[in-house]
């Protein structure tokens, strides 16, 4: 696909170069003709006129390339100690001002006086200085459109792309809600509550009702805020701790405000539901989650026990989440995978940060 995509845009280039190429060098053919033939006679030594348009033509060309690859370039590197950084507009612009310079030196030292031609000669540099900087500003302006159409073009196949994993994240939630065996758990731990305490009981119905309003409230929103997203999960934690009782260890440390930051829907409870999903969880091997809450975003970690053998899984909800973190705010979660822990870090975000160009529908 990469392959393909530099072989447009080196197709794309040298087509806009031979059309910058020909709309500058047909000026020139008509005043060359022109001054021919109402001349008298007085360009008799000027060469043939369509090698001579031949010849301007490929320069205009080879000038073209040069300077549209410049200014579609997006690469970053080290020029002695000075970084240059083709991203920015103005270091951009200061190498197009120094290959300016560099061909205007070396036309102006090319050039051949001619005795008894002063005045032509003049105006030959003239024309071809101006056609110089008319050639560059056209490639200029050529590379922005095109850089600028490019960049569209990534947003739309970027959004789509949100789209779709939107679409499959909240379907996975959906899913693991709704599934008979979240469903058969629940209600068993239910059922064996109802013998001892009607409160107990009671507290975990309003959870589960908890999460279930929570997952359909946010199903068409592409964040939430933090606070509520914490506020299910710990009504997720605690319907966890019903169910496995002292074989689960969860924490929460909190070290910073929320106020204004934000999260995708259901981002802690996929972490919590992978983390008791694929680990042991057991009286001999107890499993131990730490939710962490700082400036620098939303550390999920667990101890690491496996299972031996691994429990059906479609593999997409860690993809699926870092998937709408790039496409939301081109910001990446953070998965760290040692033999003592497994950890995820979540970026927290603020509304300036989160694109919203597109609607994005959900499944519900």
């Amino acid at each position: 696909m990469r392959t393909l995509l530099n072989n447009e845009k080196v197709r794309v280039l040298l087509l806009s170069a031979l059309v910058i190429a020909l709309l500058l060098a047909m000026p020139r053919l008509v005043l060359i003709l022109y001054i021919k033939y109402n001349s008298g006679g007085y360009l008799s030594r000027m060469n043939d006129v369509g090698s001579g348009f031949l010849l301007k033509l490929t320069y205009s060309f080879i000038i073209a390339v040069l300077f549209l690859v410049i200014n579609t370039g997006r690469k970053k590197f080290l020029l002695g100690s000075f970084r240059v950084d083709f991203t920015k507009f103005p270091h951009r612009m200061i190498v197009n001002l120094i290959v300016f310079a560099i061909l205007r030196g070396a036309g102006a030292i090319f050039t051949v006086n001619e005795p008894g031609m002063p005045v032509l000669q003049k105006f030959n540099n003239f024309i071809f200085t101006i056609s110089l900087v008319m050639e560059i500003i056209l490639c200029i302006l050529v590379a922005e459109i095109y850089m600028l159409m490019i960049k569209n073009q990534s947003i739309l196949l970027r959004n789509h792309a949100l789209q779709r994993s939107n679409v499959e994240s909240t379907f996975e939630v959906l899913k693991n809600q709704v599934n008979p065996h979240f469903l058969f758990n629940s209600l068993n731990t239910i059922n064996a509550m109802i013998g001892s305490t009607n409160e107990r009981a009671k507290a975990f119905v309003n959870n589960m009702s908890q999460v279930y309003r929570h997952v359909l409230s946010s199903s068409r929103k592409d964040v939430v805020p933090v606070e509520d997203e914490l506020e299910v999960a710990i009504a997720y934690i605690d319907m966890l701790r019903e169910r496995h009782g002292d074989t689960l260890k969860i924490e929460i440390k909190k070290e910073t405000k929320l106020s204004g930051r934000l999260l995708p829907p259901m981002s802690l409870q996929i972490l919590l539901e992978n983390a008791v999903k694929h680990n042991v969880v057991s009286l001999k091997h107890p499993l131990l989650i730490s939710i962490v809450i700082s400036e620098d975003g939303i550390t999920v970690s667990n101890t690491s026990q496996e299972k031996k053998i691994k429990p059906p899984s479609t593999g997409t909800g860690l993809y699926n989440l870092s998937q709408r973190y790039k496409y939301l705010c081109d910001k990446e979660i953070t998965i760290i995978r040692t033999d003592l822990v497994f950890k995820v870090s979540l970026p927290l975000l603020v509304a300036e940060e989160v694109n919203t160009s597109v609607p994005v529908y959900h499944s519900v």
